[in-house]
């Protein structure tokens, strides 16, 4: 396989450089000017109005809760409340352990730019550092839901990981063997690939971290962390776009193109099923565990239950209204201008569409014909 154009690999590396030097530069004044994210989580609970009002809006709870007579008829306003202080524990559980993922498989994928283009690295560095802030404000919060909510438990209440295996011990154990095994089967393809996964799972959420940090009825703090969140990961996402579609131009393509592989890490990155009991679980235990829903008799809190599994599978097939843009257009561009070879662009595509929770984020890409 021919190597890259001199010429267009110069263009490339020189669009990195720029970039990531830019992107550093607006972190650390952010962060210069906002402090951290961890630091605003660690005043939250400073005020106990916190509680009084609900973190999100209601239409984020995919198991449409709401919808079914038990939340309707049994549930009184406290029940309801706490409810959805607890969607925001599911969604950013799931945000914070996706970010454990990244802090640790973003320096393998950027490994191959050492020693040809530094400046990629410091911007990983930078990232990372964001990351570990994000997920100890993550950690904080829902430290203080488990004391006002499960108080019975050892460990704070998290859904299990959307990547990986569902076992955060064997992901704090796996994730460098996989970032390994990335270097080592995927080669030059792998920033490509990694990059592009991970701008897909940012897209995902961010219609709905846009909603919580403009919403009104959210207690300040609330809105305060995600909205600084949010412009960390518009970085974020700005730098996924930006490696996928280069990466390959700086590096090289590698020789070795195995779509089975890809489809294999593409099902790493999204588990079949996985989407669904992260959330179903989730629930399942806060129903059968938090003491606020014990004054419902157990086969009602199941009937509940049921109905949110049912939904949560149903939702899960095609985007929620307020993907609809943001996530459908983002995921567009990115896997349409993506540097990998266009058989390898079709087996991510492919490997998505195989899912129905995972097929509605590709569901806007054309690909040409072969």
């Amino acid at each position: 396989m021919p190597r890259t154009d001199l010429a267009r690999r110069q263009r490339a590396m020189t669009e990195l450089d720029r970039y990531a030097g830019m992107a550093v530069k607006h972190s650390v004044e952010q962060y210069g000017r906002e402090g951290t994210l961890h630091d605003k989580a660690l005043r939250l609970f400073d005020d106990d109005s916190v509680w009084s009002r609900p973190w999100v809006p209601g239409d984020f709870d995919l198991g449409r809760a709401r919808e079914h007579a038990v939340y309707q008829d049994r549930f009184d306003e406290a029940q309801r409340l706490a409810w959805n202080h607890l969607q925001w524990g599911l969604d950013y559980s799931i945000v914070g352990r996706g970010e454990l993922q990244i802090i640790v498989i973003n320096r393998h994928a950027v490994k191959a730019f050492e020693g040809v283009l530094p400046s990629m690295a410091a911007l990983e560095d930078r990232e990372s550092f964001e990351e570990v802030d994000h997920f100890a404000a993550f950690r904080t919060v829902i430290e203080g839901m488990r004391r006002r909510y499960l108080p019975q438990r050892a460990e704070p209440l998290y859904a299990i990981s959307p990547s990986g295996f569902q076992s955060e011990r064997v992901n704090r154990v796996m994730r460098h063997a996989i970032g390994l095994m990335g270097r080592a089967t995927l080669g030059p393809h792998f920033p490509a690939l990694f990059f592009l996964a991970r701008g897909l799972k940012t897209h995902n959420f961010k219609p709905f971290e846009n909603a919580i940090a403009t919403w009104d009825e959210g207690p300040e703090g609330i809105r305060t962390i995600s909205h600084l969140h949010r412009l960390d990961e518009s970085r974020h996402m700005a730098t996924s776009l930006w490696i996928a579609r280069l990466a390959n131009d700086v590096l090289d393509e590698a020789p070795f193109e195995s779509r089975t592989l890809f489809r294999a890490a593409v099902h790493a990155a999204w588990p079949p099923g996985r989407m669904a009991e992260s959330r179903i679980g989730y629930w399942r235990t806060v129903l059968d565990e938090a003491p606020i829903f014990q004054t419902v008799p157990r086969e009602e809190r199941a009937l509940l239950l049921a109905h949110v599994a049912h939904n949560t599978e149903q939702g899960l097939q095609h985007l929620h209204f307020r993907q609809e843009n943001l996530t459908r257009q983002a995921n567009k561009k990115i896997v349409e201008e993506c540097g990998l070879p266009l058989p390898l662009k079709r087996a991510f595509v492919d490997a998505l569409r195989a899912d129905p929770a995972t097929s509605p984020l590709v569901d806007a890409v054309v690909l040409p014909a072969a």
